[in-house]
């Protein structure tokens, strides 16, 4: 118990530090090279931040629990946006100055959102289909750095960019943090958990899930907080589309991925539900704000409710 105790603190500190340096790194490059810190968010970050979907679903679809692998993707999305940008939003309010987010990058997600689920539909997503999504990805990230949005949110001219070598020290060892302190952060919890007898299916649905977002989480909040909403927002529709289309193509291509349609009517739904509801926010007034963030909250805290409501039931 002590073991684990440590496991999940340390974690925890991991994530707060490591996300500082990330984020400075990310700023730093950004500065450096002319780069909006938006488009970081959507590519650097974003890929960084979903390194734990991407190893835990190869891992999952390699050894054939398809399961893990689909819930992992589906939950993670869910989560994305109703926990990390619902929190980042109550912390600090979030205004969106890219044009191209509003008209390209969010229909793009929800496209590929509504993709995802059509090839969940006959139970399993064959090779081409992952083929097509990691194609997606691909073309999103090839697309972003090549035509940056340069109505975003610039890097300020008043401070001078550090030194390339110092920025990317910075944000490598602050993805590597990222990912470990959520690592020990899961085990951690999930150890202390069955010590009080929680079931491992309701560890499942609720401190993994969790678990596999606080990366982004502890990006986002570091990214508003030092005051650069870009890499916050930019770091959720990323992961949320690479968690879609580079994740569950990968994993589809190295072996056909079975998805529990039946099983996960109300994930899906959700998870196609606010990201539509996220667009509308940003669209309508061009903001994430407070009230907006703890509504997004709320609705990702019932779902973890009623998900361990059913689960306990279901025991």
């Amino acid at each position: 118990m002590l073991l684990a105790v440590v496991s999940l603190v340390g974690g925890l500190i991991a994530l707060v530090k490591s996300s500082d340096w990330m984020v400075d790194g990310a700023v730093g490059l950004a500065q450096r090279f002319g780069v909006p810190p938006l488009v970081v968010g959507m590519t650097v970050i974003a890929y960084g931040t979903s390194l734990p979907e991407l190893v835990v679903s190869i891992i999952a679809s390699y050894r054939g629990v398809d399961d893990i692998a689909v819930g992992n993707i589906v939950g993670s999305n869910v989560a994305n946006i109703g926990l990390v940008l619902g929190v980042t939003a109550l912390i600090h309010p979030i205004v969106i100055q890219s044009k191209a987010l509003l008209t390209r990058d969010l229909p793009l997600l929800l496209l590929t959102t509504a993709a995802g689920i059509y090839f969940f539909v006959d139970g399993v997503v064959v090779l081409w289909e992952g083929a097509v999504l990691v194609a997606v990805a691909l073309g999103f990230t090839i697309m972003g750095l090549k035509t940056p949005d340069v109505s975003s949110d610039e890097p300020d001219a008043s401070e001078p960019p550090g030194s390339v070598g110092k920025s990317i020290l910075l944000t490598v060892v602050g993805l590597v943090g990222l990912v470990g302190g959520a690592h020990f952060m899961v085990d951690g919890g999930s150890t202390i958990a069955r010590q009080f007898g929680i079931s491992e299916r309701v560890i499942g649905l609720t401190i993994v899930a969790v678990g596999t977002s606080l990366p982004e989480l502890a990006a986002c909040v570091a990214g508003a907080v030092k005051g650069h909403p870009g890499i916050a927002i930019g770091n959720v529709v990323g992961s949320n589309l690479f968690n879609l289309a580079f994740v569950l193509g990968t994993a589809s291509v190295i072996r056909p991925m079975k998805a529990p349609v039946a099983e996960m009517t109300v994930e899906l739904g959700l998870m196609i539900g606010l990201t539509a509801v996220m667009w509308v926010m940003m669209a309508t007034d061009r903001k994430v704000t407070r009230v907006e963030g703890g509504l997004l909250a709320a609705t990702y805290a019932g779902f973890l409710t009623w998900l361990a409501f059913t689960a306990t039931a279901g025991a």
